[in-house]
């Protein structure tokens, strides 16, 4: 037997994650200064093993010290790839072990990121020996494969950031002296450590969508407009632009969709016995799923809040479907200033001896129990008790008081005052105060006991009734076997098929009392929260025109935030009103008094419940083949007479929009692993997309990354067109700008390679085609068939122009990308311009 272990196969992860600011530290002595948060999760597994402290001082010192070297050898490689690169920074370095990407976030702000490569183990020649053991110990291999490549780590960092900025509203630089370091330090701790720790670095999802940062459109696009539209949503427009219109304080609205309407949601308006046999038995919501390509923005608002602004919000509400309430800003408030009180038990201190008369009773157990009249139990909450035992001792006074009034006034036979009871629940000593003593000096039938002479003994006091103890009403009914964990999931899905608040009322709206008299109680149970945007004034009449809003797009080949110009932003409430599959966001003055009231957001459900069923129809991906009609005439161009037959493969777009921020996609996603569709064993398509294994997704995918990377270096290529090793042809192209007239458009579309010449480079549309070449072997794993019912495979509406695109035409594999005219015309199979054109006119 061979004592050779065998090694497992580990996939990247984050290693560690700085941000520093050189500013901070500008000698050796305050070096240190310069981190303002770091996360590195192999000291995150050191702290949890529980060791001596000796030893643990000792990790706490080597942490410190690799987190010196860490961002002095990111400085250092700033500083000397400036010096080859006319200035520019260097933005990732590659090592045999690990991928290292730098951002500067803002300007002076640095963000540093190091990958582990995934570890996989190395052929059987390659084992080594250990020689203090001799034992043969294979060796590893580290690869990059299926590790986002630095482009996108960068961009997801920046949209991390960008959600940050979202909830606090300003920049780092203004930030740290206006909360101090400790609490700067704190605040980023809050934010970036769950980020760290939840960051997948692994191509998932939709790598070509995320690549431009934009705000992601539903497959039908949003909702139509105008007269004959209205089987495409221009009446729900209608109704959502009329209500954000007449609501006082509401700022402006977004409505994306996530998914399908659940089974029960269906089975309500279905007489199929198998539709109403169907049930659900995980939620919908925060369940991290990825959103899928049918997944977006329906509805933009009315244009009150700027594009940029819409989507940093997006990017919220992506993050809100994916984690539910965990969602950073959604359960706790990340602007609060208050600080979690420690409980503290509520014990009552012994009474003093000459405080009470009253001798300790015994307890249950035999012991000694304290001699105070409310016991802890008992005791009403947020009283503290020396409150309680002053009350007491005032009660005794007056007592006494009125004894003594009662002994001047009566005859010599009046029967000795008896010592008070220091019990509130005492109803003689009561009745003495309140008649002041005169019912008893009055007179009247007295009793043997009352009667007895003063010189017999004092009779002692009887016991006082005491409620049975909780040790003999221990026994209780057996109550049935309830899973809470069981009931908590099917109470959430109740909530998502009915409706409900996740920020703002809290709480069933199927069972809220529409009564605002209980202020406490519903203050209590109502969440505000503060987000920060671009208000547009002169859309906006509402608001104060004193403030501007800049809504200069950001340079697509720039993503970083410090090039961004300083912004004015306003504080606005956002309310997060979930209805499966919508997520509604409403945006309101920060001082709006409405929401303080109940009845504000019942009436909110009430309103949007009836239109839930025609968004519902309007929006599904469903429609997204009867809207491709108008395209129905792709302009093939194949010879009639050739022998090669017609592509009926389906197409999937992509097109992004710098001035818009808006990137619209028809590229199915990376199935996760381990799935039957990542093995390539489903054939049946869904409203997602084509059915296709994961390593033709990784395929296509990871080739429109390169394609993105390589085109931004030469903004004066406007096409590009490839074949992948796996049969599959992408087109890439640039398109005008959005917003100008169809004439232009046709004008210059027989000279397109000027058209960059007209126009701002930084504001054309990039889009990408994608096709199953016609001569590709089909296997199980990538259904061939049309995507058939519920399927769609291209889409591009919006009145404002929209959608993202990749692609690319380098090689892949030993087979070469056609080149040339019979390699175009054999390529994707239609005239791939002007297809997009039609496709950006569906929705003038």
């Amino acid at each position: 037997m061979s004592s050779t272990a065998i090694p497992k196969v580990v996939p990247a992860q984050l290693s560690f994650l700085a941000i520093y600011s050189p500013s901070l530290g500008i000698s050796d002595d305050t070096f240190a200064q310069q981190i303002v948060f770091y996360y590195s999760r192999a000291a995150k597994t050191r702290s949890k093993l529980k060791d001596y402290n000796s030893q643990r001082v000792q990790e706490l010192r080597e942490q410190e010290n690799e987190k010196l070297r860490q961002v002095g050898l990111a400085q250092g490689m700033v500083g000397f790839a400036k010096s080859f690169s006319n200035g520019e920074a260097v933005d990732s370095v590659e090592t045999q072990k690990s991928r290292i990407v730098l951002h500067e976030l803002e300007n002076g702000w640095w963000i540093l990121a190091s990958i582990d490569l995934t570890q996989l183990p190395a052929a059987a020649s390659l084992t080594r020996t250990d020689s203090s053991t001799s034992v043969k110990e294979p060796a590893i291999e580290y690869s990059a494969r299926e590790v986002s490549p630095p482009a996108l780590l960068i961009q997801q960092l920046v949209r991390a950031q960008s959600v940050f900025l979202l909830h606090h509203g300003s920049t780092l630089e203004a930030m740290f002296p206006k909360h101090g370091r400790t609490k700067f330090c704190s605040i980023l701790d809050k934010y970036w450590s769950r980020y760290a720790t939840s960051w997948d670095v692994l191509l998932h999802g939709s790598p070509a969508v995320d690549i431009y940062g934009g705000m992601k459109l539903a497959a039908g696009g949003e909702l139509g407009m105008g007269v004959g539209e209205e089987e495409w949503g221009s009446s729900e427009r209608d109704v959502l632009e009329d209500f954000a219109r007449r609501t006082e304080g509401l700022i402006d609205v977004m409505v994306s969709r996530f998914g399908e309407a659940s089974p029960l949601q269906q089975a309500k308006f279905s007489t199929d016995p198998k539709t109403l046999e169907l049930s659900e038995t995980e939620p919908w919501i925060g369940s991290g799923q990825n959103v899928h390509a049918a997944d977006g923005v329906v509805f933009s608002g009315l244009g009150a809040v700027s594009r940029k602004s819409l989507r940093d919000v997006s990017h919220w509400v992506e993050s809100i479907y994916y984690h539910g309430e965990n969602a950073y800003g959604v359960r706790d408030n990340p602007t609060s200033d208050r600080r979690k009180r420690r409980r503290r038990n509520l014990k009552l201190e012994p009474v003093a001896e000459d405080s009470s008369p009253e001798a300790p009773y015994p307890s249950q157990d035999g012991g000694p129990r304290p001699a105070t009249s409310i016991s802890g139990s008992e005791l009403p909450p947020g009283i503290p008790p020396p409150i309680v035992k002053a009350a007491e001792r005032s009660l005794e006074k007056a007592a006494a008081a009125v004894e003594n009034a009662h002994a001047r006034v009566g005859s010599s036979s009046a029967p000795e005052s008896k010592p008070m009871l220091a019990s509130l629940g005492d109803t003689e000593t009561w009745m003495k105060v309140v008649t002041l003593g005169y019912g008893t000096a009055w007179g009247g039938k007295k009793t043997s006991e009352e009667a007895q002479p003063a010189a017999a003994a004092p009779v002692p006091v009887p016991p006082r009734q005491r409620s049975p103890s909780p040790e003999a009403m221990r026994y209780v009914e057996p109550a049935p076997d309830v899973d809470l964990a069981q009931e908590k999931l099917k109470l959430q899905i109740r909530l998502e098929n009915d409706g409900y608040f996740l920020v703002g009322l809290k709480g069933d709206m199927q069972g809220l009392d529409d009564d605002d008299n209980d202020e406490g109680n519903w203050n209590n149970r109502i969440s505000l929260r503060t987000i920060h945007a671009e208000v547009d004034r002169k859309i906006n009449s509402q608001m104060s025109p004193d403030v501007d809003s800049d809504d200069t797009p950001q340079h697509q080949n720039d993503i970083s935030l410090m090039s961004t110009p300083a912004r004015k932003l306003t504080g606005l409430r956002p309310v997060v009103y979930v209805h499966r599959p919508f997520i509604y966001m409403f945006l309101f003055e920060h001082r709006t008094h409405s929401l303080s009231n109940s009845s504000f957001y019942r009436d909110i459900h009430t309103f949007f419940s009836p239109l839930h069923r025609s968004l519902e129809k309007s929006t599904s991906p469903d429609k997204v083949a009867a809207r491709l009609t108008a395209a129905s005439n792709p302009y093939t161009t194949l010879s009639s007479t050739g022998a090669s037959a017609p592509n009926t493969q389906p197409i999937y777009d992509l097109v992004f929009d710098p001035r818009t921020y808006t990137i619209h996609s028809s590229l199915p996603n990376i199935p996760d692993p381990g799935t039957l569709t990542a093995q390539g064993l489903s054939s049946a398509s869904t409203s997602t997309g084509l059915s296709w294994s994961r390593v033709e997704a990784l395929n296509v995918h990871s080739q429109i990354l390169a394609t993105v990377s390589s085109t931004r270096r030469n903004l004066a290529e406007i096409e590009r067109t490839a074949k992948t090793s796996r049969g599959w042809w992408l087109v890439w192209m640039r398109l005008p700008p959005s917003l100008v007239s169809d004439e232009a458009v046709r004008s210059q579309k027989s000279s397109l390679d000027q058209s960059s010449m007209l126009f701002n480079t930084d504001e054309l549309r990039e889009a990408f085609l994608v096709r199953r070449a016609s001569d590709a072997t089909i296997s199980s794993s990538s259904s061939a068939q049309s995507l058939g019912s519920g399927g769609f495979a291209s889409g591009m509406w919006s009145g404002l122009g929209m959608g993202g695109g990749q692609s690319q035409r380098e090689r892949m594999g030993g087979k070469a990308a056609g080149w040339g005219p019979k390699g175009l015309s054999e390529g994707i199979g239609i005239d791939a311009r002007r297809y997009v054109e039609e496709l950006l006119s569906l929705n003038r």
